[in-house]
């Protein structure tokens, strides 16, 4: 288990004192694949360099299988930290060895014998899909086959935690979804925990199992990846959510002020609903039931790692009456609703 416990971070410059991390309360399960969402200055990379041990908190607890990195000596700091493995945004190869030399270097550093360090790192050539590539450098290779370069190279000395800066940032999107689910291979057979630090909330959703969102070096909201989701709380990570479904584009916006504008008696509303309520007709039920129009203005259907997220927007007409009724009866329906105010 990885856990942080009231983390504070604290970076003093002449002007003032600045809080990288304030009291931050994280605990990651063993196997468990654990994202860490957030914007820029979130404290995101600060977090991630207390993980790696890179640096110390300036008050706090930062532990790993029940031992405090950040009270550790600096030799066995450095044994530790080999149980950590490293991928990043910007792949961090050396371009001056093949794809094979490359993953032999951390086995050299650890001084793991010759035989063994050339078979484990042919293991990881082919566990990261890039058999016939072992003699070709950095240079010749797409981005993916870097990263997966850079995954097999943070697997070298079998580590029981993997760290992800911004890992798919620099991909493409289908390249990015083959990294992810090669990354969530890899968590499968080897059971390895996984922490994602990512301002990307579509990498969340894809193979997370438990998400941290961040904001000015706190954690603001925390959960099962498909709550979270279902159900956000603050108003950042409503803003992740919709900017993952691209259902607020401007298009979209003004629409729905254009129909409230016309409607003014009717309601819009946001709904999210997972697997079940997708496959069912829960509109066209409502709309005969209680004599309403359910005007569908945009919507997506999205996969997660165990399920199907559903978002629509509506908008809802008829007696003021009939509509509280409609709305009443979603929520029956298990369905979250969020009614806006868009005149």
């Amino acid at each position: 288990m990885i856990e942080l416990k009231e983390i504070k971070k604290i970076y003093k410059t002449k002007q003032a004192d600045v809080a990288a991390l304030d009291n931050v309360n994280i605990a990651i399960q063993d196997g468990e694949v654990y994202g860490i969402v957030g914007y820029s200055g979130a404290g995101k990379s600060t977090l991630l360099r207390l993980l790696n041990g890179l640096e110390k908190p300036t008050s706090g607890e930062v532990s790993l299988a029940g031992k405090a990195l950040n009270t550790l000596k600096k030799s066995t700091l450095r044994k530790e930290r080999q149980k950590i493995g490293m991928i990043f945004q910007h792949f961090n190869l050396l371009w001056s060895r093949t794809v094979l030399e490359n993953i032999l270097f951390p086995l050299e550093i650890a001084r793991v014998p010759k035989a063994k360090r050339k078979q484990r790192a042919l293991e990881l050539i082919r566990l990261v899909g890039l058999e016939g590539r072992e003699q070709a450098y950095p240079s010749e290779l797409s981005g993916g086959q870097k990263q997966r370069v850079g995954i097999a190279r943070a697997l070298a000395n079998d580590p029981t935690v993997l760290l992800c800066d911004e890992a798919t940032s620099a991909l493409d999107p289908k390249t990015t979804e083959d990294v992810l689910e090669l990354l969530l291979d890899i968590n499968k057979k080897l059971n390895l925990t996984i922490v994602l630090i990512t301002h990307e909330m579509q990498v969340i959703r894809r193979i997370c199992d438990r998400v941290a969102v961040m904001s000015d070096g706190k954690v603001v909201e925390e959960g099962q990846v498909k709550e979270v989701f279902k159900n956000p709380r603050e108003t950042i990570t409503k803003q992740f959510i919709r900017q993952d479904t691209n259902i607020d584009s401007e298009d979209t916006i003004t629409i729905l002020h254009e129909l409230a504008r016309k409607y003014p008696e009717g309601k819009v509303a946001r709904l999210v609903f997972l697997e079940d309520q997708v496959r069912s007709p829960f509109i066209s039920r409502i709309s005969r039931e209680y004599d309403v129009d359910i005007n569908i203005i945009q919507g997506s259907v999205q996969e997660s790692q165990d399920t199907s997220l559903g978002s629509l927007y509506v908008q809802i007409t008829g007696s003021t009456e009939s509509i509280e009724q409609a709305l009443q009866k979603i929520k029956a329906y298990h369905i979250e609703i969020e009614v806006i105010d868009y005149a």
